[in-house]
């Protein structure tokens, strides 16, 4: 629980993760940016962030905010929405080469989420994409389609983290089975109880005994869309077990608090309603973590990282352009500028 207690035990937030949030830049109006949302998330105490766009690769975004904001790390992957080539395998393979944890299937361009919604690219009250033809991940006889094979072996291939998204129930069933077979270890059940997918809690338990892992946001109960009550989630917790469980903000919007704000509201809102501190902290902190690698590949901020992060935050007015900061190291490329 977290040191200062003001009338009842809070939900400690040091060392979690939170590993679905959306930043700016997007198409889509969002509250702040990359390094807003990574600094207040330090500042909260987690320990690990993974920045989603529905519109372009995270990864060398993620890198940058990392250089810059010491003392939390900072993930990226990539959604397979029409802006890199739908169900791409070539733009898969260059973001888990240049580090990205998470492969997301289709969103806002999926053919389910097209049926839900109207159409592609928006939400009901939200637009800011494309539009066109969905994105369907199998053919017309109910197979995968061989790119999202492809797209499985790279998956598979890097270790990575494969989120279903806003595909429909039966492919979702099919890709996660699929995904098993091939190798992938890592599979998340993106927002269950979203409008898309909007699965059953039966679905959500066959997923579970397959491998995957649903991951329960903010966002879905939230004041604005509230697909889902906190007791709907409390209860398929209860159902399929803490230990195969993430929560995760899935904020970004500005109707919705910051992520580290968002998923600390969540957290305490589901202990109030009676899940076991020690299941919350394995699914806002365990979990996700394992997922990441995120202690394996705990570095810390290099030197280089700490003179770049010093170098953005100086004023070179006060110090004049050729002064480097105080307590700032050499490093090449990192000074001020």
């Amino acid at each position: 629980m977290a040191k200062r207690i003001f009338g009842g035990p809070l939900i400690d937030m040091e060392g979690t993760v939170d590993l679905h949030c959306h930043p700016f830049p997007d198409l889509f109006p969002r509250l702040a940016d990359d390094l807003d949302i990574a600094i207040a998330a330090r500042d909260a105490g987690l320990k690990a962030l993974v920045l989603k766009c529905h519109h372009e690769n995270t990864v060398s975004r993620a890198y940058l905010v990392e250089r810059v904001v010491p003392g939390i790390r900072v993930f990226g992957g990539v959604v397979l929405n029409s802006y890199v080539g739908g169900i791409n395998p070539a733009a898969v393979e260059a973001a888990l080469r240049l580090g990205g944890k998470e492969v997301w299937m289709p969103t806002i361009d999926a053919g389910h989420h097209g049926v839900v919604h109207g159409g592609t690219g928006g939400y009901d009250s939200q637009q800011g994409g494309r539009g066109g033809d969905g994105i369907w991940v199998l053919d017309a006889d109910g197979t995968l389609r061989p790119e999202v094979k492809d797209v499985l072996s790279l998956v598979a291939e890097h270790q990575a983290i494969l989120g279903t998204c806003h595909l429909s129930p039966r492919e979702i069933v099919a890709l996660v089975k699929e995904a098993r077979d091939v190798g992938v270890d890592k599979i998340v059940v993106t927002h269950p109880y979203f409008k898309v997918p909007d699965l059953d809690i039966d679905t959500i338990a066959e997923l579970v005994r397959l491998g995957a892992m649903p991951e329960f946001g903010y966002c879905t109960v939230s004041p604005a869309w509230h697909y889902a009550t906190v007791e709907k989630l409390v209860a398929t917790i209860d159902r399929v077990g803490a230990s195969r469980c993430l929560l995760v903000s899935d904020t970004g919007q500005r109707h919705n608090p910051l992520p580290s704000e968002a998923l600390r509201v969540f957290a305490q809102t589901l202990f109030e309603k009676g899940v076991a501190e020690d299941d919350i902290r394995t699914m806002i902190a365990t979990n996700p973590s394992d997922l990441l690698d995120v202690d394996a590949l705990d570095r810390g901020p290099s030197d280089a990282d700490r003179t770049w992060a010093a170098a953005l935050n100086q004023d070179p007015c006060e110090h004049g352009l050729d002064a480097p900061p105080e307590g700032a190291v050499s490093a090449v490329g990192a000074g001020p500028r």
